[in-house]
């Protein structure tokens, strides 16, 4: 029984986990094949990437650098409605905070550039898939940590802790 594509926006989805490496891109993938089964067009964005790649951007015809997650996700699962520049927003490579902390980046305008590319990514899709990046105090320094992201766009958060049930009842 297949069911009809729902046309109703819905709320955000931000995948954030107490840890890094414990499954937020396989945690995403998951939610991905299961959002497109509902709804035709679903959005994907990493607010905030740390590990990136070069790619072309066809909407601003040059290079941009990206989180290297948003490469799986866009190829994996076809998402030709959505340019790159819109689905990695800021990207936290070596050297940032101390630019930040010099004054050489912008907060507001970093969180404007969050803000514009989520509203470009809603506007394409129907439902949009956010991942958060490395582990909860992760950009916290920057002002861009998972938490202020996921308030700031209104998303629900799906938190990934480790397993076991002492570990895991100590990092949340």
């Amino acid at each position: 029984c297949h069911r009809p594509f729902s046309t109703k926006k819905q709320r955000p989805i931000f995948v954030a986990a107490t840890k890094q490496h414990v499954g937020k891109t396989t945690t995403s993938l998951a939610l991905m094949s299961g959002l497109q089964k509902r709804f035709a067009k679903v959005g994907f964005i990493k607010p905030v990437g740390q590990q990136h790649v070069t790619v072309y951007s066809p909407t601003l015809g040059k290079d941009i650098r990206v989180d290297k997650d948003i490469c799986l996700l866009k190829e994996q699962f076809h998402l030709d409605h959505i340019d790159y520049q819109h689905m990695s927003p800021v990207i936290i490579p070596r050297g940032y905070t101390k630019r930040y902390i010099d004054g050489k980046i912008c907060h507001d305008k970093q969180l404007r550039h969050i803000e514009a590319s989520f509203a470009e990514v809603s506007r394409a899709s129907d439902v949009v898939l956010a991942e958060g990046t490395g582990h909860c105090a992760v950009g916290s320094i920057v002002n861009v940590n998972n938490a202020h992201v996921a308030s700031m766009v209104g998303a629900s958060m799906l938190l990934i802790a480790n397993g076991g049930l002492g570990s895991a009842f100590d990092e949340l």
